[in-house]
């Protein structure tokens, strides 16, 4: 048997790329339109947005900058977690990064397991971010469980590693 890795698949992290690049767009933009609002309404044109002074209107635009730059934040430490995220079947067995749950802060856990103590493996759904899951290959021993977000070929994955794994003899 030949070794096979896989990282995370670019469909999974474009989704984390365009998120950030959306909110940055959307972040000048309002930059943009409070810098021009400003102009005008010092200059005695008349305001783009007269449905509140223009002190009140920075006010709230800043409040949705930062929430915008709070998600730009999480997209891009979600991203990098996912990064360090592979898995790799030898013969021997099957090791890697797990990763539960990309969105909390939880750092990926280095795992190597022999097919002897693998006692299931499957697919199962994580969250990439709030609205959005990803499949994972899911790793199950005797006493601890395994994720890897999105691998690249996750069905060729799940077929290799059942086709290695020894079955025990019942008791």
């Amino acid at each position: 048997m030949h070794e096979t890795t896989a990282k995370v698949d670019r469909q999974a992290t474009s989704l984390l790329d365009i998120t950030l690049g959306s909110n940055v767009i959307v972040i000048l933009i309002i930059i943009g339109i409070n810098i021009v609002n400003l102009v005008r309404a010092n200059s005695g044109q008349g305001a783009l947005v007269n449905a509140a002074a223009p002190g009140l209107v920075v006010i709230v635009s800043l409040a949705l900058v930062l929430y915008l730059l709070y998600g730009c934040w999480g997209a891009f430490t979600t991203r990098r977690r996912l990064g360090r995220v592979f898995i790799m079947v030898d013969e021997n067995g099957v090791s890697g990064m797990s990763l539960a749950n990309p969105t909390t802060g939880e750092q990926p856990q280095p795992f190597s397991v022999p097919f002897t103590q693998i006692r299931s493996v499957g697919v199962d759904g994580v969250a990439l971010t709030k609205k959005h899951t990803v499949l994972a290959l899911k790793l199950e021993t005797e006493d601890r469980v395994y994720f890897v977000p999105a691998p690249e070929g996750l069905k060729e994955l799940v077929q290799l590693i059942s086709d290695q794994m020894v079955s025990k003899p019942t008791a």
